[in-house]
């Protein structure tokens, strides 16, 4: 593992960096690994996880801040965020939309030199196809799970939903919550139920995160792995794949079910003003990203 913690400011920015994937995991198309890879800690989440036999304790030191930075991201922003998409959904969208932009020079450094081949361009371009055609996809099925008339298939769907949201949290540019959306689980799950669960309303809540989260684990240890593998022997091909996910993700950020279904562009056209938000939001998401992207760089001289 390249991250080791070694005192609490290392805890705390490692909190931070997992706040950050936990806020995104809220926003429809934003991919938490994006983010991740953007901060500098993906390789590690991914060491952490698929190595956690091999260094049991510095997985654990490694995951437990950033498991409790995304909870408390999530928890202490699911209602910031959900006013955001109520009131100014486009330009909130947009805030990390920028994020993404901003953090794509430090993610291009690790293909930056190398040649590009046949093969890391049609691995870039389907990424890229598969990206955007989430969206598409998510808007044109319109499916959605009936919650109070939840059957054995619709069940079915929730630990497919939970093995394909993990597989998408783990692949940066791939959007959990988008193929939530997709599957027509989104509401149900990230609006429903984890929330009810959190509140303490168990009820149908539980079985449902439940079930969803046997599914996430199953996707979770099956990518993990294959991740750690293709970043070990196909490293340069792989992250020409993330760019072309990442790129492609912007797409069906503004191009998915939620957007359309929940009149995104609607609010935007009756409210000209927002349209100057959209220019500033873009602008502070980008200038987050270069500045924690500094910041981390100047971290990991600082220990170094």
């Amino acid at each position: 593992m390249k991250t080791q913690i070694k005192s609490f400011k290392d805890f705390l920015i490692i909190a931070l960096k997992g706040l950050v994937v936990g806020i995104a995991m809220l926003i429809p198309g934003i991919s938490g690994g994006t983010l991740a890879l953007s901060m500098g800690v993906y390789e590690d989440i991914i060491e952490s996880v698929a190595g956690i036999r091999k260094h049991f304790k510095d997985s654990i030191i490694f995951l437990i801040p950033f498991a409790i930075g995304a909870l408390l991201g999530y928890i202490a922003l699911v209602k910031l965020v959900a006013l955001g998409l109520k009131y100014i959904p486009i330009p909130t969208i947009t805030l990390f939309v920028g994020f993404i932009i901003g953090s794509l020079p430090s993610i291009y450094k690790n293909v930056k030199g190398e040649k590009i081949t046949p093969t890391n361009i049609a691995c870039f371009i389907v990424a890229l196809i598969l990206a955007a055609g989430l969206g598409l996809l998510s808007h044109h099925l319109g499916l959605a799970v009936d919650s109070s008339n939840l059957t054995v298939g619709s069940y079915i769907l929730i630990i497919v939903g939970g093995a394909f949201a993990a597989f998408a949290l783990v692949v940066p540019g791939i959007s959990g919550s988008a193929v939530l959306l997709a599957l027509g689980l989104y509401e149900l799950i990230v609006i429903n139920s984890i929330p009810g669960i959190l509140k303490f309303e168990f009820a149908s809540n539980l079985l449902v995160v439940a079930i969803f989260a046997i599914g996430a684990l199953i996707g979770l240890i099956g990518i993990v792995f294959l991740m750690k593998y293709l970043l070990k022997n196909h490293k340069v091909p792989t992250f020409f794949a993330i760019l072309g996910f990442i790129v492609g993700s912007i797409f069906s950020v503004y191009y998915n079910h939620d957007v359309f279904s929940n009149n995104y562009y609607g609010v935007l056209l009756d409210n000209p003003w927002q349209f100057a938000l959209v220019a500033v939001m873009l602008i502070i998401g980008i200038a987050l990203a270069l500045i924690m992207d500094k910041v981390g760089s100047k971290h990991e001289i600082e220990k170094k």
